[in-house]
């Protein structure tokens, strides 16, 4: 019987999208400020990042297009992570979390620079609908996902048996395979838009047990578990 589920955050409670919409909004300001680069050059960043098969590069990319130096890119990073997210949880996680709160302990691990992760769960309010938040970078980049610990951590906090707990990310290459190695059962959630939804992965460290396209579907598949 389940009786804790185990979130990830990005593009599985919210949309990951419009956190790197007002960071990239935040460099091309900077940007624009060093006169190189205009607002509307948030929206190629966007575009670099999403249709990209690796997340990194982006700022190479723009470096080469606008000819800017490549030493910039350190501060313009900075810049990113620094910024204040003015993000909110997605409609169907707003509407879910309350309603299985009263039914389940509630946690969730999220990979990511502390600082930055930090100030997501402050703009988000999450905090609000979980019993436990692991941030995995406060026990160290080599404890991020998919790492077994987080989520045996999480489950520790929760005071639930692995054995007994559900993990829900968007990630198959680290909340799936995470879940996986601590021995968890795991749900892929394909969020619309979201930056995995549409990549197929065929190692068995990356298939879910379970698939959902929304959050409100948990509602039946864990009336049948």
């Amino acid at each position: 019987m389940i009786r804790a589920i185990i979130f990830d955050l990005d593009d599985t409670l919210y949309e990951e999208r419009d956190f790197f919409r007002g960071g990239f909004a935040a460099v091309a300001e900077e940007l624009t400020r060093r006169r190189v680069a205009r607002a509307e050059h948030a929206a190629a960043m966007l575009e670099y990042y999403h249709h990209a098969e690796s997340r990194g590069g982006v700022f190479q990319k723009l470096a080469a297009e606008l000819g800017f130096p490549p030493e910039w890119i350190p501060e313009l990073v900075a810049r990113f992570r620094a910024h204040e997210p003015r993000i909110q949880l997605a409609s169907d996680a707003a509407a879910v979390l309350p309603r299985l709160r009263t039914r389940f302990r509630l946690g969730c691990v999220t990979d990511g620079w502390a600082e930055v992760q930090r100030r997501k769960i402050s703009a988000l309010g999450v905090s609000t609908y979980l019993d436990a938040m692991l941030v995995t970078d406060e026990l160290g980049t080599e404890f991020w996902k998919p790492h077994a610990r987080p989520f045996q951590e999480c489950c520790r906090l929760l005071g639930v048996d692995p054995s007994a707990t559900l993990v829900v990310g968007d990630n198959p290459e680290r909340d799936i395979a995470g879940a996986r190695n601590a021995g968890l059962r795991s749900v892929r959630i394909r969020r619309s838009g979201g930056y995995f939804a549409n990549k197929e992965f065929t190692e068995l460290m990356h298939q879910a047990d379970f698939e959902v396209s929304d959050l409100h579907a948990l509602d039946d598949l864990l009336a049948h578990l």
